[in-house]
C-alpha cells in the first residue's frame, strides 16, 4: 500500500515536470520568436533578479512544513500561519527594496519596469511555496501537478493573446505576476476546502523559531547552487566558451534524465519523514529505495553511453562531437549522485539537516580544488570527472553519521 502510493504520488509529480518543462520552454519559444532577443533579454533580466530573491524569501521553510506536517498532520494550519507573518515581513521587504532599486540594477529603462512589474513574484512565489509543502506533506499530489500546469497553461495562452493584441514585454511580464497570484489563490481555496481546520489547540509557534530551524535548509539551497554552478565558471574562466557549450550539451541531456527521481525525491520525503518514528519500516523502505535509484541509475548508466552519440549528433550535430564522452561520464555520476539524493532524504527525516550541510559544505571546497586542477588540462571532460568524483565522495561521506 506504502509503496503504491510512492508509485502513483511520482506519477503525477512526474507528469508535473515533464508538462512543466514543456510548456515553459514553449513559453519562452514565444517570447523570443515574437519579441526577438532584446524582447526575451528583458524578460529574463527580470526573473533572474526575482528568483534568487524569492529563495532567499522562501529560507528553507517549505522543506521544514514538509517534514513537520508529515509528521504531525494537525499542524498544518500553525506552520502555514507563522510562515506568513514572516514572509509578509521578509518578503513583502524583498519585494519594496526591489521596486525602489530597479532603476539602479539596470540602465536600461525597460528591464527597470520589467524588474518592477516582476516584483511581487518575491512574495507570491513563497506563499505559493507553502501550500505545495503542505499538500506534498499529507501526500496529495494532484493538486501540485493541476496547479502548476493549470498555471502555465494560462500564462501560455494570455502571452499569446496580449502578444496578438499588440503588447509588448511589459504585458508579458504582467500575466506572469497575475497568472502567478492566480494559482495562489487556487492554492488557497483547495487548502481551505481539503485542510483547514487540521490544527487542533496546538502551542503557537513562534515565528522567529521557526526561522532558525528552517535556516539549514536555505544554507542547503544556496551550497547547492554553488555546486552546480562551480564547475561552468571555472570552465568558462579558465578554457573558454566552447568547453563550457560542451559540457552544457551533455548536461541537458543530464537534466531530462533527472525529472524522473526528482518527482520521485518529492514524493519521496514527505513519506520517508512520515515512517521515521517507526524504524523498522523507515529502514526497509529506504533500503528499497536505494536498490532501486541504483538499478534505474544502472540502466540509464549504460543505454546512455551506447546512444550517446546518436543524441548528441541528432541534436546539436556533429560539432559538437566532443560532448559526447562528456555526457557518457556525466551519466554515470548519476549512480552516486542519486544515491547521494536518497541518503540526502534519509538524514533530512530524521533532523540531521546540519551533518548534511557539513558534508555539502566540505565536498564544496574539494570540488573548488579539483576544478582548478583538472579543468584547464581537460576542459569540458574534466568538468564531468570532477562531479563524477565529487558525486562519489559525498555519498560516501552521508553513509554514516561521522560529525
Amino acid at each position: 500500500m506504502l509503496l503504491s502510493r510512492l508509485t502513483a504520488n511520482t506519477r503525477t509529480l512526474l507528469l508535473s515536470n515533464i508538462g512543466g518543462a514543456l510548456l515553459s520552454f514553449l513559453l519562452s519559444v514565444l517570447v523570443g520568436r515574437v519579441l526577438g532577443e532584446d524582447g526575451l533579454g528583458v524578460y529574463a533580466a527580470a526573473l533572474a533578479w526575482v528568483f534568487p530573491l524569492s529563495l532567499l524569501a522562501e529560507a528553507g521553510m517549505n522543506t521544514l512544513i514538509t517534514r513537520e506536517v508529515a509528521q504531525q498532520p494537525d499542524s498544518t494550519g500553525d506552520y502555514l500561519h507563522a510562515t506568513a507573518v514572516l514572509r509578509l515581513w521578509l518578503g513583502g521587504g524583498l519585494m519594496l527594496m526591489l521596486v525602489l532599486a530597479a532603476p539602479l540594477l539596470s540602465n536600461q529603462p525597460a528591464v527597470a519596469r520589467a524588474i518592477q512589474i516582476s516584483a511581487p513574484l518575491v512574495l507570491i512565489a513563497p506563499f505559493f511555496g507553502a501550500f505545495s509543502a503542505v499538500f506534498r506533506a499529507r501526500r496529495v499530489m494532484w493538486p501540485v501537478a493541476a496547479l502548476n500546469l493549470g498555471m502555465l497553461v494560462l500564462q501560455v495562452g494570455l502571452t499569446a493573446w496580449v502578444f496578438a493584441s499588440g503588447q509588448g514585454v511589459t504585458a508579458a511580464l504582467a500575466v506572469n505576476t497575475l497568472t502567478s497570484a492566480a494559482q495562489l489563490t487556487a492554492a488557497w481555496a483547495i487548502y481551505r476546502w481539503r485542510f483547514a481546520g487540521s490544527s487542533q489547540n496546538n502551542p503557537p509557534l513562534q515565528p522567529m523559531h521557526l526561522l532558525r530551524q528552517a535556516w539549514p535548509f536555505a544554507v542547503a539551497g544556496v551550497l547547492a547552487a554553488l555546486h552546480l554552478r562551480l564547475g561552468v565558471l571555472v570552465l568558462e574562466q579558465t578554457v573558454g566558451v566552447g568547453a563550457t557549450g560542451y559540457y552544457a550539451a551533455a548536461n541537458r541531456f543530464i537534466e531530462a534524465f533527472r525529472l524522473l527521481p526528482q518527482a520521485f525525491f518529492d514524493a519521496l520525503f514527505p513519506t520517508l519523514a512520515a515512517l521515521v518514528s517507526q524504524t523498522a519500516a523507515f529502514r526497509q523502505l529506504f533500503r528499497r529505495v536505494s536498490l532501486g535509484l541504483a538499478g534505474f541509475a544502472l540502466v540509464v548508466g549504460v543505454a546512455g553511453t551506447l546512444v550517446a552519440p546518436g543524441l548528441i549528433g541528432l541534436t546539436y550535430g556533429p560539432d559538437f562531437a566532443p560532448a559526447v564522452l562528456v555526457l557518457q561520464v556525466s551519466l554515470w555520476a548519476l549512480l552516486p549522485g542519486l544515491l547521494k539524493g536518497g541518503r540526502t532524504l534519509y538524514w533530512y527525516a530524521q533532523g540531521q539537516e546540519r551533518f548534511v550541510n557539513r558534508v555539502t559544505l566540505l565536498t564544496l571546497v574539494l570540488r573548488l580544488a579539483l576544478s582548478l586542477w583538472l579543468i584547464p588540462p581537460l576542459g569540458a571532460m574534466g568538468a564531468a570527472l570532477v562531479n563524477l568524483v565529487i558525486e562519489a565522495v559525498a555519498l560516501a561521506l552521508l553513509w554514516r553519521r561521522w560529525c
